[in-house]
């Protein structure tokens, strides 16, 4: 149901949904008056956000509709690390349109700025048509980041934990079949990401999906770098993964060192995976009891050892959880890679910007001449 005055954010909503995509259809929809409508859809066009094109004639006149628009802007998507920054420009559709990479020191006063820049410059892209930043980080460096967000001009910039945005960035993909999905990072350290209803839930102080640090039972002696112990982490993480097979004999010493000798066959990193995955899976049966997510989406460095890690993961995920949790659930690996991180911010970044109430807002400046 819509109020008897939505506004042009919802008029927007709707024809960016294809709920409605002709004046009648949205007039039906929305409970507004024609003339009421006919100023909603002409402030959406002047700002550029959507395009009227002639609909497919059935005899007379054809009905015009109303297209949402994603060239109208670009937002700017980066993934920082404290040594690499990938920068990517979107439209208004999540599509890339240019992206560069940089390494060196990323938290200096002014290195992203200087490097959002250099990107623009590279895709010859105007600052003013930049209508938001999107940014993702690790939780650890998110406070240092904060001290020096870049300034683009009136252009709002968005933060927030890189596991997040790779979870936004999985469900947006499938955004019309899962609205509800855990991207689970497996890698020296175990992250999870989580999107409810299509946005990322983020819990009370912003710990949401510390899936790391939830207690392994048996492994009491097994500390780890939280001050706990017998954390999943520390137990099957990458760290001791390396662990484990450097003392079986293996020449090893990073995550993507374990995936190697998976693909290589190694009976003893093979065997290892697996029963990380099952460890995992079985802190996710109670994910998935508790939250009852539509997929599960496996990402991080191990993710490339997918299929002993997945079958690991599914054996004790379906078989710990309830029935009815699991009987649509979908158990899968990223299909975006490292791209996920700056999908997620260029979604992060547009869902913002085009909220109900930011287009209203926009409407109402534009209205007012500012």
């Amino acid at each position: 149901m819509f109020e008897a005055q939505a506004g042009a954010g919802a008029v927007l909503r709707l024809i960016r949904d294809a709920h409605a995509t002709t004046r009648a259809q949205l007039t039906l929809t929305t409970g507004l008056s024609r003339s009421t409508l006919a100023e909603r859809v002409h402030s959406l066009l002047t700002l550029g956000l959507v395009n009227e094109v002639s609909g497919p004639s059935t005899g007379g006149r054809p009905p015009a509709t109303l297209e949402f628009n994603p060239t109208a802007g670009v937002v700017l998507a980066a993934a920082v690390s404290p040594t690499f920054c990938r920068v990517v420009v979107s439209d208004l559709g999540a599509r890339p349109v240019a992206e560069r990479s940089y390494e060196g020191p990323m938290m200096g006063p002014g290195v992203l700025q200087t490097y959002l820049r250099a990107t623009l410059e590279h895709a010859q892209v105007p600052a003013q048509r930049v209508w938001a930043v999107g940014i993702g980080v690790d939780a650890e460096h998110e406070p240092l980041l904060r001290e020096d967000l870049p300034v683009l001009g009136d252009a709002p910039v968005l933060v927030d934990r890189r596991v997040n945005l790779r979870a936004l960035a999985e469900q947006w993909t499938r955004r019309q079949a899962v609205d509800h999905l855990l991207y689970v990072s497996v890698g020296t350290s175990i992250d999870c990401g989580i999107v409810a209803d299509g946005r990322v839930h983020h819990g009370a102080r912003g710990t949401a999906g510390e899936l790391g640090h939830i207690g392994v039972p048996g492994h009491a002696d097994v500390p780890c770098a939280c001050g706990n112990t017998g954390c999943l982490e520390a137990v099957v993480g990458g760290r001791a993964l390396v662990e484990r097979l450097q003392a079986a004999g293996r020449e090893v010493a990073t995550p993507e060192g374990v995936v190697a000798l998976v693909h290589a066959g190694d009976p003893e990193a093979v065997r290892a995976v697996r029963e990380a995955g099952r460890a995992v899976g079985e802190v996710l049966a109670a994910c998935v009891n508790f939250y009852n997510p539509g997929a599960i989406v496996l990402g991080g460095e191990l993710a490339a050892a997918s299929e002993p890690l997945l079958a690991g993961l599914r054996g004790t995920a379906f078989t710990r959880s309830l029935p009815m949790a699991t009987r649509d659930l979908i158990v899968t690996a990223t299909r975006l890679g490292e791209a996920a991180e700056t999908t997620g911010a260029a979604v992060m970044a547009i869902e913002h910007v085009l909220a109900e109430a930011s287009v209203n807002r926009l409407v109402h400046r534009r209205d007012n001449g500012h």
